[in-house]
């Protein structure tokens, strides 16, 4: 009896201490991640060097991962500042760097949004003192200020659509910012100048957003 005693300390002890090891080398192996799948409909992948994983809600984003979302799949990710990017069927979307240290007051995130449409809704990173928030995708560049929008292809052309704050959009051919909540650019091509920024009908609107809805 003393010795079953015995040895039953001794696997508490053993407990004890081998637990906190694995519950350290878990945060250590996910040190690097910086966003998390939030919700997902139907078939969409996180890729990273190592392979391509199947989303479900609560797998890990790392820097330079790709997502990937398939025929009518919806795909939303929540960075650790927040930041919320929801992806669209048929869309790609590169991590290609994710910074948020806000005792130092600095962040950054770079997106390659290489096909399909987004929906992007920056967080607590617009409150740092030096950011840096910017979208590529096939048509311009999107410098970002703190806000929401969605972009992607409308209507046989690249649209662009503020929801939220204040963007510039920009490519080789000309610039321009969208202000107003609801404004909206298009370009008909990579070599064509974003238009002029209007407001966009409701019903564009509605199929913009739709594009990306979670059912």
């Amino acid at each position: 009896m003393q010795a079953r005693t015995s040895l039953l300390r001794l696997f508490t002890l053993l407990g004890v201490l081998v637990l906190p090891s694995f519950a350290c080398a878990a945060e250590a192996e996910d040190a690097d991640r910086v966003a998390l799948v939030d919700k997902v409909e139907n078939q969409a992948q996180v890729v990273s060097a190592s392979g391509a994983a199947t989303a479900i809600v609560g797998t890990p984003v790392h820097m330079k991962d790709e997502l990937r979302t398939g025929a009518g799949a919806r795909l939303q990710v929540i960075f650790r500042d927040d930041t919320v990017l929801t992806l669209g069927e048929h869309a790609s979307v590169l991590i290609d760097r994710y910074v948020y240290d806000p005792d130092r007051g600095i962040g950054e995130t770079v997106l390659q949004a290489t096909k399909g449409a987004f929906r992007f809704a920056t967080g607590r990173l617009k409150e740092l003192k030096e950011k840096k928030i910017a979208i590529s995708t096939p048509a311009a560049d999107i410098g970002v200020r703190g806000t929401e929008f969605w972009g992607g292809p409308l209507d046989a052309q690249y649209g662009v659509l503020l929801l939220e704050g204040e963007i510039t959009v920009s490519n080789q051919a000309g610039s321009v910012t969208l202000s107003g909540t609801g404004q909206g650019t298009d370009i008909p091509t990579p070599l064509d100048a974003p238009g002029a920024p209007s407001t966009w009908p409701a019903e564009k609107v509605a199929r913009a957003i739709e594009s990306v809805a979670l059912h």
